[in-house]
């Protein structure tokens, strides 16, 4: 007969640490080594047309722009280069996947009729340059909210394993023998 007690590997890479990433990345942290940046963008616009909502930094992770009803009015993201990576230069793109800064940005939209939800962008980041997102504003403003995550002024880098061995799959269980 015998016994198998399930325990996780932490992001240590060690049997039952227990120890998770924190919001900033760190293994085993407290968030502190990274600072969390959101806002709400609630202008009133009266010019048809693009208007900057915020600037995401280099270095950004996390980030979240979501419309906060549905409206008529398009979000839009570019490089500081000018380059147009969502809906620019007044061609509206699909919702999908797009590679840009460094990272994959998720662009929805959903279009159910029914549905009150507004347009977003998610990326996990890091951003590896500065990003414009803007309004394409057709109609009055229903809110835009924005949020990413950056270092703090002193990063601390991910913990790495001390050791140079990952688990296999056999030792992610304990198992006693019982005769």
């Amino acid at each position: 007969m015998f016994f198998c007690f399930r325990q996780s590997v932490g992001c240590d890479e060690y049997l039952g640490s227990g120890k998770v990433m924190d919001k900033c990345g760190v293994c085993g942290g407290d968030n502190t080594a990274c600072k969390l940046v959101s806002g709400l963008f609630q202008h009133s616009l009266s010019k048809v047309g693009y208007h900057k909502i915020v600037e995401i930094p280099e270095g950004a992770t996390k980030i979240n722009v979501t419309e906060m009803v549905k409206s008529r009015n398009y979000l839009a993201l570019r490089s500081r280069s000018g380059r147009s990576i969502i809906n620019g230069n007044w061609a509206i793109d699909r919702p999908g996947k797009y590679e840009a800064a460094g990272t994959m940005f998720t662009y929805r939209r959903p279009n159910e009729i029914t549905s009150t939800a507004g347009e977003s962008f998610l990326a996990e980041g890091p951003t590896n340059e500065i990003l414009d997102v803007y309004m394409i504003y057709q109609q009055p403003n229903p809110g835009v909210h924005y949020e990413y995550i950056l270092p703090a002024e002193k990063p601390v880098s991910p913990q790495q394993p001390n050791h140079s061995t990952r688990p296999t799959a056999i030792s992610m269980f304990n198992i006693f023998f019982i005769s």
